[in-house]
């Protein structure tokens, strides 16, 4: 009997179903699945076709204890230093300075902007979307974190200067679920002008 090739899922169902996670199964991925993820960045558009970034794997356990306790002690001040209104809805989600998932993650990338290109942190966000797609479509979990101060990561790894940290996105499977995600009920767009006649509802449906 012939085997039915894997059906693929939809971007749509991709789009709805990539949530940010934050609790990770001490789990370790294929290195095909995370090649693909790698690859997916670079299939992204970017400024001048060049790529304007940089990505560093991370899977030493060693290194990614020394991310971690840098981002924690970066972020407990920017916690301290919050508004109120962030600090209550930091609260609400159970965000605080103690970073777990950067130790649970089987691997951690980091992800660097090369400003000496054109529209480079543009190009790197790009690269990013098409990661945490691809990842949502290996069956795997992502964050978009990013420390509140990042530049300790040139010197641990090793980074040239105009290599900027923007984010790192920890990626393995998820120990925790999360719902889909769907569009707020007034959510407008508009055609041609700013207009109450010209505004869509994308949330409505």
């Amino acid at each position: 009997m012939a085997v039915k090739p894997k059906r693929l899922p939809t971007l749509e169902r991709l789009m709805k179903g990539r949530r940010s996670i934050r609790k990770y199964l001490r789990k370790r991925i294929s290195k095909a699945m995370l090649t693909r993820v790698l690859k997916a960045a670079y299939y992204a558009p970017s400024g001048a076709d060049r790529s304007g970034y940089q990505l560093v794997v991370v899977g030493d356990p060693k290194i990614k204890s020394e991310i971690r306790e840098s981002c924690e002690a970066a972020d407990a001040t920017w916690h301290s230093n919050a508004t109120p209104w962030l600090k209550k809805w930091l609260k609400m989600k159970g965000i605080t300075h103690i970073k777990p998932f950067l130790d649970d993650a089987p691997y951690l990338i980091c992800v660097f902007g090369d400003n000496t290109t054109p529209y480079w942190l543009g190009s790197t966000w790009l690269g990013v979307a098409y990661m945490l797609l691809a990842a949502e479509r290996e069956g795997l979990a992502t964050l978009t974190y990013t420390p509140g101060k990042s530049r300790f990561l040139q010197k641990l790894l090793n980074v040239k200067s105009h290599m900027i940290p923007i984010v790192i996105l920890p990626i393995g499977f998820a120990d925790e679920r999360i719902p889909a995600k769907r569009i707020k009920r007034g959510t407008i767009v508009y055609f041609d002008r700013v207009s109450k006649k010209q505004g869509m509802d994308l949330g409505a449906s």
